[in-house]
């Protein structure tokens, strides 16, 4: 969606810059003494000749002791290995073995019946969705409120400070948007209702206009949202108090987005005016999409989706 003077885009919500990488592990190599081989005794224990205090018979029964505890321990590992080479070979050979039983002439053998299990199985239980009332103001007939919808008129969203400097609910919806092809779907979609509210960021690098338009049904809302790509289409930005009073002058950028029969736009742009270089798009997207979220817009609709009902009256 562009706005005068720039070619905007609309675009979903993009991370701030990264937060430092955290440090490296500890990868030390061990430095401690290595490990004792359990495959051999201590050292003084295999010279050559008989250990002192033994004679030459009490040597060689303690060499054949010892080296029939030893074998089986030896050996060991070759029959682990053994072992994982058959089962290889036996899960290759049962692949191999079904390809050619599948176009033989005789069947296999069936496999032995499972045992009766004495426990019924658990039920599965049954998942029941949250109604979905937004499709239309048929189901969700209620109007929506500058209390309900803008009520946060300060929050912070991961260390960023926003303030509400203005708002505005109005009835003609064609009055705050702009562009031919939008103006013609939001009349076609039997608009209603028009609810802007203004917000800035701690620090002024940022300011800009959330709105919410009530169409008649979400196709309508869907249609408006591919209007708004046009390169006229805007939403008209309400300026406010304080450093928010230089807000629709200017290069801006924005987005379109249906939810259910409502369309949510957003106006953005620096105090100055001045055009924001494309190494920051994203952060423009950020910026609006914390708005929708912090302003309380964002759980107004979804309590109406689930709920059925405005979150406040």
């Amino acid at each position: 969606m562009g706005y005068p003077g720039d070619q905007g885009s609309s675009g979903g919500r993009a991370p701030w810059p990264p937060q430092s990488p955290y440090g490296p592990g500890d990868d030390r190599p061990y430095d401690g003494p290595p490990p004792h081989d359990a495959g051999f005794p201590p050292p003084d224990d295999r010279g050559f000749g008989p250990a002192p205090g033994r004679d030459r018979y009490e040597q060689d029964r303690y060499e054949q002791d010892r080296s029939r505890e030893e074998r089986p321990r030896r050996r060991r590992p070759l029959v682990i290995g053994a072992a994982v080479a058959a089962a290889v070979v036996l899960v290759g050979g049962g692949v191999a073995l079904s390809s050619v039983l599948g176009g033989g002439s005789e069947a296999p053998a069936a496999a032995d019946p499972p045992a009766p299990s004495t426990t019924p199985p658990t039920p599965t239980p049954s998942v029941t969705l949250a109604p979905v009332k937004l499709r239309s103001r048929t189901t969700d007939p209620s109007p929506l409120t500058l209390k309900e919808v803008f009520g946060n008129g300060e929050f912070e969203i991961d260390d960023h400070e926003y303030a509400r400097t203005a708002w505005n609910s109005e009835e003609k919806c064609t009055s705050v948007v702009g562009g031919a092809a939008l103006d013609a779907a939001v009349k076609k979609g039997g608009c209603t209702q028009a609810l802007r509210a203004t917000y800035a960021i701690s620090g002024g690098a940022l300011i800009g206009t959330l709105g919410v338009l009530n169409l008649e049904t979400q196709a309508h809302a869907e249609a408006a949202e591919k209007a708004a790509t046009a390169d006229d289409a805007y939403l008209l930005a309400l300026p406010g108090k304080g450093i928010t009073k230089t807000n629709g002058k200017g290069v801006a950028l924005g987005t379109a987005k249906a939810r259910g029969h409502y369309l949510v736009m957003t106006w953005v742009q620096r105090p100055s005016g001045k055009a924001i270089s494309k190494r920051h798009h994203d952060t423009v997207r950020v910026f609006g999409d914390e708005i929708y979220r912090g302003s309380n817009l964002a759980l107004a609709l979804h309590y109406r989706e689930t709920e059925g009902k405005p979150l406040q009256k």
